[in-house]
Parts: structure tokens; sequence; C-alpha cells
């Protein structure tokens, strides 16, 4: 630019002084020098105005390559059959196509601030049935429900800060605070097909708003991998939305004639959880994983009145108590040392874990009034494909207890979560990369025996556990059976 106006000065100037040979020498060196000045004020005018359009150019290109929002796309379109057989023998049976697109965000503005998001869409397509809502909207499940709409949520939402060194001490730490990345965590990712994220999906695989802070402490401890993680998440507040219609009377009553913007919900408490991660040892190739926390004001349906002939069983919405928890897993990402190529590049892990309630006085917890214990067992391995390049081949089974209780509502299954189950479930998946990781397919079957009831429920009255045998439960759910085959893009 710089150059064009230069060279037009430099022709104009030209011009101007050879244009007419007849004018005197003073004369022409007047008008001249009086044409130059008009010239070096319009060019200062150009160069000016050139700048302004560099700057804004310089901050297009800017914000294009540099400074702005990274984003990817993860779409699938699967279909589901699913079959059930409740205990006295009847079958309902199912085949359910799903469209599931994600959204995903990442920008670092600096090397220790890093922004991470994800947008959710989950869509039945075909479905003509009007949707009933309930318990399928709860904020913990939401994005990983199918539904009947396009609506997209906000599945994930946080932003990470970590630094080398805490308190001069050589030790790297994150600390974390937004909507979590707590679904598809460790141990479930195998099958997912994707790398792990927080927490061991044994026992937690549900969408929290909280916040944690993890710890590297291998360089001062000289063991491999150790690190620690606190974490801390809500789930529900107790807090009146604006306009929600509530409003305390001088009395001490509500009365819905008004709100309280923001303020305490009658009847309920924040439902919190609290946890700690502990891994002992990582070494690349064997591990070893711990969790713990203990969540506070669980949620479920409380038992009011039977049904009648001409009305059906009621039920109130309260908080019943407290539930702990945690695990422990081991995992073998390769199996020995160059015993076979197979078994370098075989995965294989084992978890144990366990539950145990605390009502509330005066309430119940999974349909009991004392405190209960549960426990889980998952174990899997996974290989890769000896007849097909680029695929690899997947078996798990866990088995849960009468009172086994996870927090797996948000597991990507139509059909319940399998790590639920009070009972038995095996699974069996086929992951095969079709143009690397970007188009991939899956073909997936999970099988699921119940011994009693409530292992999908909440955790008041419709958790109770009953045997699945007994007489009063002809219409329970004994077997399930789904089939999943999928085709997913990411980038």
């Amino acid at each position: 630019m710089r150059k064009l106006i230069l060279l037009s000065t430099f022709a104009i100037l030209n011009t101007a002084i050879y244009a007419d040979s007849n004018i005197s020498n003073e004369t022409n060196q007047t008008d001249t020098q009086i044409q130059i000045n008009e010239l070096k004020a319009q060019v200062a005018k150009l160069e000016k105005k050139a700048n302004r359009n560099t700057k804004k150019i310089s901050a297009v290109n800017k914000l294009a390559n540099n400074d702005n929002l990274k984003f990817g796309i993860d779409f699938r379109t699967a279909y589901d059959y699913i079959s059930y057989k409740n205990a006295k023998g009847d079958t309902d049976t199912n085949d359910v196509f799903t469209n599931r697109l994600w959204i995903k965000m990442a920008y670092a503005p600096t090397n220790n601030i890093s922004f991470f998001g994800t947008l959710s869409y989950y869509k039945i397509y075909g479905q003509v049935a009007a949707p009933h809502p309930g318990m399928d909207q709860m904020d913990w499940i939401v994005n990983g429900t199918a539904g009947s709409t396009n609506n997209l949520r906000v599945k994930e939402a946080f932003f990470l800060y970590k630094n080398d060194t805490f308190l001069g001490m050589d030790i790297p730490w994150t600390a974390s605070i937004g909507r979590r990345p707590s679904t598809d965590g460790l141990l479930v990712n195998y099958r997912e097909d994707q790398k792990a994220k927080s927490a061991i999906g044994h026992n937690i695989n549900m969408e929290f708003d909280g916040a944690s802070i993890n710890y590297t402490l291998e360089n001062v401890t000289d063991v491999s991998g150790m690190s620690m993680k606190f974490c801390f998440g809500r789930g529900m507040s107790d807090v009146n939305s604006r306009y929600s219609g509530i409003d305390r009377n001088t009395d001490g009553t509500y009365s819905f004639n008004g709100a309280n913007n923001y303020g305490n919900t009658p009847g309920f408490a924040n439902t919190d959880l609290v946890g700690i991660l502990f891994n002992p040892y990582d070494d690349g190739q064997y591990s070893l994983h711990t969790v713990w926390f203990d969540a506070f004001n669980l949620p479920g349906m409380y038992f009011k009145t039977p049904a009648t002939s001409t009305d059906p069983a009621k039920y109130d919405f309260k908080q019943h108590g407290d539930v702990q928890g945690g695990a422990a897993s081991f995992i073998a990402d390769g199996i020995g040392d160059g015993i076979t190529d197979m078994l370098d590049d075989t995965i294989f892990f084992a978890s144990f874990a366990y539950s145990k309630t605390n009502p509330d006085a005066g309430h119940t917890m999974l349909g009991k009034s004392t405190s209960k214990l549960g426990t889980s067992f998952y174990t899997g391995a996974n290989w890769p494909c000896q007849l097909i390049d680029d695929a690899r081949v997947g078996i798990e089974y866990n088995h849960g207890t009468k009172y086994w209780r996870s927090f797996t509502y948000g597991e990507d299954t139509l059909a319940g979560s399998k790590l639920a189950v009070r009972g038995d479930a095996y699974e069996m998946w086929f992951n095969k990369e079709l143009i690397g990781k970007k188009l991939t397919a899956q073909i997936r079957y999970t099988y699921m025996d119940y011994r009693f009831t409530g292992s999908n429920g909440f955790f008041g009255d419709g958790g109770a556990a009953t045997d699945i045998s007994a007489a009063n439960t002809p219409n329970a759910i004994d077997i399930v059976q789904d089939v999943r085959a999928y085709i997913r893009y990411r980038y």
C-alpha cells in the first residue's frame, strides 16, 4: 500500500513540475511547492487510513487464526434393538434410531488457563408418540437421555488452571470449576471408544456442576504416577428460581402468591457430593485407581398411598438421606512384556465398589429405614481383533448385590445402566476404525439379568430391592437385551 502511494505521488509531482514549460521558473517553483505541500498532506492522510486498515486486517487474522475458540464435532447415528422380559414371562421389544451430536469447544489464552465446553444434542428420530416428561429431564442425566426434541444443551463448560509447582514444591497441579466432565470415565471409556474422563466409571457416571483440584505427587514421593484429586459437586440446589410462585407467610406457612427469588426451597436442601480420587501407582502399563465419596440429601419418590380400583398409587418427591461409596480399580494396559504382540496390546481391568445408605430420621432409602451396604464387581478385557485390521474386541462382566446403588444414571445405554444392575450383566463389543479415528463403527451386545428390583431407581422407595422371583413382582423387569450398532464421525 505504501509503495502504491509513493509511486502515485511521484507521478503527480512529475506531471505538476513539467506540465507547462512556458511558465517562469520562479512562478513554476512557487506553484510546484504549493502543490507538493498539498500532496504531502494528502499522502499523510492516505498513510494514516492505510495504517488503520492494516490494524483491522491484523485483528481479523488474529481472531481467525490464533485468538478464538477451537471447535470439534462428534456425531453418532445409532440403532438399538431392545428387548425386555418381565418376571411372568411377557416380552416387549422395539428398535430405536438415535442421532447424538457433541459440539466441542476449547481455548487456551495462556499456558496456564484453558476453557473447555461441550454442547449436546441427543434425539430419537422416527418417534411419533408424545414425550412424557419426568426423571429423564433431570440435570444428572439429561444429556445422556435420548428424547424426541431437537434441544441443544450444555453438557460441559469449565475452565482449567494448571501450574508446575505448588507452594514452591515440585508438585504439578490443576484446578477446575464449572460443569465438569463426569460421564464416560475410566473403565467405561474402553467400550465407548474414547479417552477416559474424570472419576471411575464403575460407580460414578453422571453429570455434575462443581470443582476439582488435582496434585501430581510422583516427583516428591518417587512413586510412579501417584496423584490425588479433591472433588466437589452439586446436583440440586436448595433455591427458588425467579417467579417460582412460592412465598413464606408471616405464620411460617407457604403460599403460591409470590416468590422469594433464589431463597430457600421449603422441604429441600442442597444435594452435594464430595470425593477424593487417589491413584497410588501408574507406570503406564500397570496402574491402581481409587475413589471415595459422600453424597448428601439424595432425592427419590416417597410412597404415600397405595393404588385403589379407581386411583393410582400416590408418591411425593423428597430427599431421603446420604450415600457413601468407593471403588478400587486395577488396570493392565498390556499383559506381560513381549510375550506376544496381541498381549502387549491387550487391556485388562478389575474393579470392586461399594455403596452404603444413611437414611434421615423418619425416612427410608431403597425402601429401608436402616443403613444398607451394597457391593459390585466389574471386570473386562479388550484386545486388537486378529481377523480385521484397525479393530478391537471387548468383553465385560459386572455383578451387583441386593442393595448396590451406583451413581451411573448418565451411562450411555438406552436400556438402562448395566453398572447399576442388581444381578449380572454381560457385554461384548466390536469397535472398528473406518477412516482412522475420524470415522468409526461399533457393534455391541448387552445382556442384563436382574435378581432384585430397583436397579435403575433413585434413592427413595423406587429403589427398593425385592426379589424378582417373588409372587408380588410379576411385572418387574427380569431380563434386558440391547443390540447396538453405530457409525460415528469425529474431528
